[in-house]
């Protein structure tokens, strides 16, 4: 006659069973928490603002100036472009890589037609970290360049 465990060992292994997870879980959700908390934290500090824009029409070139005026540095951009037809296209050629100091200004370019709408330059560290021109705060596209 074969005999299982007794009710007394299975309950002491399920209960161990049950703290080890529980152990497990405790220690992946602290690390969790702080890296979201950390990450707020910075990205709470973070802005960025288009200063000025200008559209090349022979070129077909948008050139933007990003200041970041936050207390934080901020790397990898991305455009999302908005055209009169309301088709959203993102570029990032050249963006991702991208890096603005604190209170710096760096300037990008991106290719883009004169059907251009809007522009919204976001940064993909901080997502709240973002700034929208449109067309008629463009010069050469929305008002004559000088």
């Amino acid at each position: 006659m074969r005999k299982g465990i007794s009710p007394l060992i299975a309950v002491i292994m399920l209960i161990a069973f049950t703290m080890i997870v529980a152990g497990i879980l405790a220690g992946w959700a602290t690390t969790f928490v702080t890296t979201q908390r950390e990450e707020l934290q910075f990205c709470a500090k973070a802005q960025l603002l288009i200063q000025n824009a200008n559209y090349n029409d022979t070129t077909k070139n948008l050139t933007i100036a990003l200041f970041n005026t936050g207390d934080v540095p901020l790397r990898g951009f991305v455009a999302r472009l908005t055209y009169a037809n309301n088709t959203v296209a993102s570029e990032r050629s050249g963006l991702e890589t991208l890096e603005i100091a604190s209170q710096d200004i760096r300037t990008v370019t991106v290719s883009v037609d004169d059907t251009l709408d809007k522009v919204v330059i976001q940064s993909l560290q901080c997502r709240g970290a973002q700034d929208l021109i449109g067309k008629y705060d463009i010069r050469g596209l929305g008002y004559p360049a000088f």
